[in-house]
């Protein structure tokens, strides 16, 4: 467990020394909250506000959790580090585990604080029904964030082109998700992608709780990121097998 927290800790210090985090945790957020929010302002219902916000909370998590949480593995191969990392007393993927729970939990941290500086500054009617839900989801948002980044991380370094298809996943699921347009606005043919989400059904538990907290959409979420967890576990071993059979852990 020492081990772990040590990760954790390290990989915190590590992200609140990079200018792009607060770029993803307080700019981005705040920028699509103007744009989400602001022109409706004046006949937002606390619903639709609770929508809005628990939107806004995904969407710029799932961009920042691209670059902090699942580019840990890319940055580290880039910088020559990740024998190191790899290659001591802790497992790889308690490793991997403990730096993306330190990204991940800043990032959440930052953009849950930019929402809501947001929303009590211009007094919008945010509205939770259930306290203890909204904690739960917000549990559940930093769990499924460390699944997502640990699976995204681990797959996209099995290729050789893992910045460009970074690049490429991060837009497609914000209009998949229905995290900024919601999810029952969105075309019909949307929704079989957006099922295998979790961002997804995160969004839609979160905007729940502003009336009647929906617990089966919760459980979808939290199934969707297990899966995530294994897929990127077995994507980590399949990397280290990989390494192991070229006897370098800086993989080309």
């Amino acid at each position: 467990m020492t081990g772990f927290l040590a990760m954790v800790t390290c990989q915190l210090k590590v992200v609140m020394s990079r200018p792009m985090n607060l770029v993803t945790g307080l700019v981005s957020p705040a920028v699509w909250m103007v744009l989400v929010m602001l022109p409706r302002l004046d006949r937002l219902t606390p619903e639709q506000a609770t929508q809005a916000f628990s939107g806004v909370l995904l969407a710029s998590f799932w961009g920042a959790s691209l670059w902090s949480g699942a580019g840990i593995i890319r940055r580290e191969r880039q910088s020559g580090t990740l024998g190191v990392s790899f290659t001591g007393r802790l497992s790889p993927l308690m490793v991997l585990v403990g730096k993306t729970v330190g990204g991940v939990l800043y990032d959440t941290c930052l953009i849950l604080a930019t929402n809501t500086a947001f929303v009590l500054a211009l007094g919008i009617p945010v509205r939770v029904a259930s306290p203890m839900a909204l904690a739960v989801g917000l549990l559940t948002v930093l769990a499924g964030g460390v699944a997502s980044s640990l699976m995204i991380g681990a797959c996209l370094m099995l290729t050789k082109h893992a910045f460009q298809l970074t690049t490429a996943v991060g837009a497609p699921v914000l209009f998949f998700a229905g995290t900024i347009i919601p999810y029952d606005q969105l075309p019909t043919w949307v929704a079989w992608v957006g099922s295998v989400l979790n961002i997804s059904w995160l969004q839609r538990f979160l905007a729940s709780t502003a009336t009647h907290p929906r617990w089966d959409l919760w459980a979808a979420a939290a199934s969707i990121s297990v899966l995530y967890a294994l897929v990127g576990a077995k994507a980590l071993q399949v990397l280290l097998r990989r390494a192991r059979k070229e006897a370098t852990l800086e993989l080309g």
